[in-house]
């Protein structure tokens, strides 16, 4: 049984809503339902009834419901006192929330190898998690992330920002009465925000949880999408695809978080350095 089903299980109880675990989680509400889906599939049960007045547990859920919380209890207190057995290995763990940071992680990678010799990296590639919280766990010793981390000892350090340009597989203007069909990628939530302000209900036609997927199917089938300059910049200058005229861009923040007390903190403070370099060299 996976963690993160549970987890999300509690969240959506004691919020009785996908919206606001979704919310919580740091997750996109289709991430939400499929894992629900995944744990109802898997005991052959219906776990919440949803209706005009909510979405309240079933009585399945509610027998679930306390046997979750000891089962995670126990599993925090398991991975805690492996990654501190395990305290002087030698690999990095680096994550990131969004996919769109994929291609940073392996930057930071080379610039690495480049500047500090070899230094073992481990990639994580885990979107559907709370990057924060996983730092918070010891499963990873640095993580990419759009939010602060708050109200805890982890140190956040500022990166230049993801400026997000919308861009289409033909020439067109954001004024056009005829726009291609929109594809939103759900990449957190100033991105959801500023898609719905800036598209209005054009903001919902179509969903992907992974940008790179996304760019991709843009380029085979057609559409138009909020993207990272860096990531469709090849295509813009190839004529793949074309710059919305008189569409406006907007920044998502990014933010290097990571445990100053950690076991790991002093590689962690050697590749800084070069994140913010890889991240500036990204952000424009």
């Amino acid at each position: 049984m996976d963690m993160k089903h549970l987890k999300t299980f509690l969240a959506v109880a004691e919020a009785e809503s996908f919206h606001r675990a979704a919310s919580r989680l740091n997750i996109t509400q289709a991430a939400v339902s499929s894992r629900i889906r995944a744990l109802e599939e898997e005991l052959d049960v219906e776990l919440f009834v949803r209706g005009a007045g909510g979405t309240r547990l079933s009585e399945a859920g509610e027998y679930l419901r306390p046997l979750s919380e000891q089962m995670l209890a126990n599993w925090q207190q398991i991975s805690g006192s492996i990654g501190r057995r395990f305290a002087n290995r030698l690999a990095l763990r680096i994550g990131c929330q969004l996919s769109i940071w994929d291609p940073l992680l392996v930057e930071l990678t080379v610039w690495a190898e480049t500047n500090l010799g070899k230094l073992p990296l481990t990639l994580n590639f885990d979107h559907d998690s709370n990057a924060i919280d996983l730092v918070r766990r010891q499963v990873l010793d640095l993580t990419i992330t759009h939010e602060k981390a708050h109200g805890s000892k982890l140190e956040t350090v500022p990166l230049s920002p993801e400026k997000m340009v919308l861009v289409a597989d033909r020439p067109c203007r954001a004024s056009d009465p005829d726009l291609p069909m929109f594809l939103n990628f759900q990449l957190g939530p100033q991105y959801d925000a500023a898609t719905a302000d800036l598209l209005g209900d054009r903001s919902g036609h179509f969903f992907l949880s992974n940008a790179t997927m996304g760019i991709a199917y843009l380029k085979r089938r057609g559409g138009m999408a909020y993207c990272p300059r860096h990531l469709v910049a090849e295509a813009l200058a190839g004529g793949e695809l074309y710059e919305v005229a008189g569409a406006e861009t907007f920044d998502i923040d990014r933010f290097a978080v990571y445990d100053p007390h950690g076991s790991a903190a002093a590689l962690v403070e050697q590749v800084l350095p070069g994140l913010m370099e890889v991240a500036r060299q990204t952000g424009t």
